[in-house]
């Protein structure tokens, strides 16, 4: 019996839970300095909650957060270590780092946000020389200065100043302060183009921050798909085998879907979110698509005796892609803004949208 296109999406979206390579971020910094708090803010938990500490060495704890795919490793503050033994920290914290780049790629250390407190006013001795052994191995690394709206902008130039040539970022954890959040959103893109395919797709879909790097690597998910579907379709396919060739594009849909994370949005708005089905929509809008598809490209259906060509293929699986990633990004969008009556809204004209979508996107 041939399986629904809900059951080939539930098969694909556990496939990439059990394969996915989970990006590990090490949090350099003093005590205090907001480590934790932008970590949740970014990630929409809270380690101390759901975080499982467990330490790796006596200066670092690894967190594995549930229902998140990425792993963050923290180190304790320095000023902890002692006067005397802040240089043998250093030396622990840099060996540790260059011991992971011989280990398989899971163990391996792919980031590191160093925090400096920008109202501390000054960048330490110790800071310095931390950051430029990290950048010595070759290693991703960007200043993160904190409580940037407790200072001003003259200030954390002048910090920045003190760390070139390495990648600064002014960040706050005050979601009132505009632009949104400062610099967050641009750490969350230079974080995701320093990773590997397979970790940056778990990495975008873990933060809760950037939406439109979400929308970017759903689109690059697109075209992947849309060029695979074209090369296949140079062999056609019966206009009757339309619900197939729909199954088939369970992949792409449920990576879009895993890169959004819907139900990283639970805590948010939990029992609309539980509301929202994209495979059941595709699903039940099967027909119904492969039709209006023949209908809205030009010469299609009459031409061609009801053979749906690799050009409607590749329409068809455009159409399916963009349309649910825009739905996703609407719910994502409501979601992190508290929106919840426009949210409810949206959820209950779901399926006219959706059709509307697929109308807008089918021409490509």
């Amino acid at each position: 019996m041939e399986k629904s296109f809900q059951e080939k999406l539930d098969e694909e979206l556990k496939k990439i839970g059990q394969t996915v390579k989970k990006p590990n971020i090490l949090l350099l910094g003093g005590t205090g300095v907001g480590k934790s708090s932008l970590t949740n803010l970014i990630f929409k938990t809270n380690i101390a909650k759901t975080g499982i500490g467990k330490p790796v060495t006596q200066e670092i704890i690894r967190y594995e957060i549930e229902n998140s795919a990425v792993v963050l490793y923290d180190s304790i503050g320095y000023e902890l270590s002692g006067e005397n033994s802040k240089d043998e920290f250093i030396n622990k914290i840099v060996e540790f780092v260059s011991a992971s780049k011989g280990k398989k790629v899971d163990d391996q250390i792919h980031l590191v946000w160093y925090h400096i407190q920008a109202s501390g006013h000054r960048v330490t001795e110790w800071d310095l020389n931390l950051i430029n052994k990290i950048k010595s191995l070759h290693i991703p690394i960007a200043v993160v200065f904190t409580k940037c709206d407790l200072v001003t902008k003259q200030e954390v130039a002048e910090l920045r100043k003190e760390i070139k040539p390495i990648l600064s970022f002014e960040v706050t954890t005050d979601e009132k302060v505009t632009p949104r959040y400062l610099d967050l959103e641009k750490l969350i893109e230079w974080s995701s183009n320093n990773l590997g395919s397979g970790l940056k797709e778990a990495f975008v879909k873990s933060q809760k921050v950037n939406l439109e790097e979400k929308k970017k690597n759903a689109n690059n998910v697109i075209i992947q798909h849309i060029t695979g579907s074209a090369i296949v379709g140079f062999t056609p396919i019966p206009f009757a085998d339309a619900p197939i060739l729909l199954a088939n594009q369970a992949g792409m849909v449920a990576r879009i879907i895993y890169l959004y994370d819907l139900n990283g949005y639970g805590d948010l708005m939990p029992t609309l979110l539980k509301t929202v089905s994209i495979g059941s929509l595709i699903s039940t809008s099967g027909k119904w698509i492969a039709g209006e598809l023949l209908k809205l490209i030009p010469g299609i259906g009459t031409t061609t005796g009801g053979i749906i060509t690799g050009a409607v293929a590749a329409s068809l699986t455009a159409a399916i892609g963009y349309s649910v990633s825009e739905i996703c990004y609407t719910i994502s969008k409501f979601a992190i803004n508290g929106e919840e009556s426009k949210l409810e809204i949206y959820l209950k004209d779901l399926t006219p949208i959706f059709k509307q979508l697929m109308k807008n996107n089918s021409k490509i």
